[in-house]
C-alpha cells in the first residue's frame, strides 16, 4: 500500500468533496481566527471548532437524523462554549432529555467549562492539547484539530477501522482488542503523512463517510461505489475467489455482548388537587438518580430493581407498536417479594393500581418494568386516612406531597434532597429519559374519567459506526 497512499488520499478526498453531506449543519463555516492563511486575499473558511465538537459527542451510538435535530436545538441555547460552561446542569440534561448516553451531555459541560477557564473559551488548536479537555479523547481531539485546524493527525472511529482493514486484507483482524485499534492509527497515520496531505480534515471525514455509507457496517459493502476500490486488497482477494464474502470477515464480526435481564418494580405516585383553579394539573413525584452509573443524574418515578440476571428468557413477550412489552400473566402481580416491593414503594397507599408494564432496551441492558399507579386526592377522605400518624390538618395538597416524599425517601434510602414532585409539563420539560417519557405516557390521560388512551414515545433509531 505504501507506494499507493498518495493515490488513496487523492481519491478518497475528492470523493469526500464531492459526496459529503451537505445538510450537515457544523459542516457550514466560519471565518477562522486561528492560522487564518489566505489565498490570494481570500480569508481562510472552516468549520466552528465548538460545532464539530458538539456534532462529534453526539454522533456516537446515535443516528445521524437525530443528532441533526438534536444539534440545532442545542446550539440555539448553548450557542458557544461560554454559554454551555455557565449553564445549570438541569438545563443540559432538559437539552439532551431523549437522546440516550446522557453522560455525553455532561461531558460536554465540564469540558466547556475547563476551556473557559483554560483557554479563555477557545478550543486548542492540536490534538495533544485537545486531549487534555474532560471529555475528549484521541478520536474527538483527532477530528478537531484536522477539520478544524489542518493538523495532519488520523482520526480512528470503527468506520475507519472497517475501512482501513479493508483496505489491506487483514483477515483474523479483530476490532475489539484494544491493541489493534493502536494498529489501526498507525496504519491511518502513515496514510495521513505520505504525502503530506493538503486536506487532512476531508481524509479523515473521507475515510469515515465511506465506512458509513459506502463499506459499511452491516451487510454487502458497495464496492461498485468505493472510490479505492482498484486499492483494495480484500475486495481483489473476493474478486480472486480466495473470499467468499468481505462482510463479517474483514474485520471479524464482534460477538454479540449477552445483555443483562433486568426487572424493575415502579409505583406513579400521582397527586390531584380538585380545590384549585386548575384541576387537570398533574402533579408526580420523581427522583433523581445517582450521578454515575445508568442514567447519571435523569429522572425516574420511585422503582426498586426486582431481578437481574444474564439468564436467557424463555418466556416470550408480546409487543405492540410502541415496543412496550404486557405481561398479563397474574403470577407476577402476585408474587411474593414483588408484593412486598410494591408496599415498599406504595408509601401506605392501599388502593394502587396495576398499569401494566414496558420494556426498554439499553446498551447492555433489557429492562422489564412493572408500572403501579399511586393516586392521592385531596378530596378523598380515604386519602387522609393512608399517611400515617398524619393529622387531619396537614394533609393538605402541599403537606400530603412532602409526608409522601418523606416516606419514599426512607424507604429507597436517598437524601431528600434527591425526591421532589413536579408537574407533567415540568418532567417533560426537564432531565426526563425516554424510560421515564414511556411510563408516564403508559399513565391513563384522564385519570378523574378512567381513560386508559395511551401517549406514545417514538422509537429511537441507533447506528453503531
Amino acid at each position: 500500500m505504501n507506494n499507493s497512499h498518495r493515490e488513496i488520499q487523492k481519491a478518497i478526498i475528492e470523493w469526500f468533496e464531492k459526496h459529503q453531506r451537505q445538510d450537515l449543519p457544523w459542516r457550514q463555516p466560519f471565518l477562522s481566527k486561528v492560522g487564518s492563511t489566505t489565498t490570494v486575499g481570500v480569508p481562510v473558511w472552516v468549520p466552528d471548532p465548538y460545532h464539530v465538537w458538539v456534532s462529534e459527542v453526539m454522533s456516537q451510538q446515535t443516528q445521524m437524523d437525530t443528532v441533526i435535530r438534536y444539534f440545532k436545538r442545542w446550539i440555539d441555547i448553548f450557542p458557544n462554549v461560554a454559554t454551555l460552561a455557565e449553564a445549570n446542569e438541569e438545563s443540559v440534561k432538559a437539552v439532551w432529555s431523549g437522546m440516550g448516553y446522557y453522560r455525553r451531555a455532561m461531558y460536554l459541560k465540564k469540558g466547556a467549562e475547563y476551556v473557559l477557564k483554560q483557554f479563555g473559551g477557545n478550543l486548542p488548536c492540536t490534538a495533544s492539547q485537545l486531549m487534555k479537555v474532560p471529555g475528549i479523547g484521541p478520536y474527538t481531539a483527532a477530528a478537531i484539530a484536522s477539520i478544524c485546524f489542518g493538523e495532519e493527525v488520523i482520526s480512528v472511529d470503527g468506520n475507519v477501522v472497517r475501512v482501513l482493514s479493508r483496505l489491506r486484507c487483514e483477515r483474523d483482524f479483530d476490532p475489539k482488542v484494544p491493541k489493534n485499534i493502536k494498529t489501526v492509527i498507525q496504519w491511518g497515520q502513515e496514510l495521513m503523512n505520505d504525502g503530506p496531505c493538503n486536506n487532512p480534515g476531508a481524509l479523515n471525514q473521507g475515510l469515515m463517510e465511506i465506512g458509513a455509507r459506502v463499506c459499511k457496517p452491516s451487510g454487502r459493502p458497495l464496492c461498485e461505489q468505493c472510490p479505492v476500490q482498484q486499492f483494495c486488497k480484500a475486495y481483489a482477494a473476493k474478486e480472486r475467489g480466495e473470499l467468499e464474502v468481505i462482510e463479517g470477515i474483514i474485520p471479524l464480526r464482534a460477538l454479540s455482548v449477552k445483555k443483562k435481564k433486568e426487572k424493575v418494580i415502579c409505583v406513579v405516585h400521582e397527586f390531584l388537587d380538585k380545590n384549585k383553579d386548575i384541576p387537570s394539573l398533574r402533579h408526580f413525584i420523581v427522583v433523581q438518580r445517582p450521578n454515575d452509573g445508568l442514567l447519571g443524574g435523569m429522572l425516574e418515578f420511585p422503582s426498586i430493581t426486582y431481578s437481574s440476571s444474564f439468564e436467557n428468557d424463555t418466556k416470550k413477550e408480546v409487543e405492540n407498536t410502541n415496543g412496550d412489552s404486557y405481561n398479563n400473566n397474574g403470577d407476577d402481580y402476585n408474587d411474593k417479594k414483588i408484593i412486598k416491593l410494591r408496599e415498599k414503594l406504595s408509601a401506605g397507599h392501599s388502593a394502587i393500581i396495576p398499569i401494566g408494564s414496558v420494556r426498554h432496551i439499553f446498551s447492555h441492558i433489557d429492562m422489564e418494568v412493572m408500572i403501579y399507579h399511586a393516586l392521592w386526592s385531596e378530596s378523598k377522605e380515604e386519602d387522609e386516612k393512608i399517611i400515617r400518624g398524619a393529622k387531619k390538618e396537614e394533609t393538605s395538597s402541599f403537606r400530603m406531597e412532602q409526608l409522601v416524599c418523606a416516606s419514599l425517601a426512607k424507604e429507597l434510602g436517598i437524601v431528600p434532597s434527591r425526591i421532589c414532585v413536579k408537574t407533567e409539563e415540568e418532567i417533560i420539560g426537564s432531565a426526563a429519559s425516554r424510560l421515564l417519557l414511556k411510563i408516564l405516557y403508559k399513565l391513563p390521560l384522564n385519570t378523574n374519567q378512567g381513560n386508559s388512551k395511551v401517549m406514545t414515545v417514538k422509537k429511537r433509531p441507533r447506528t453503531t459506526v
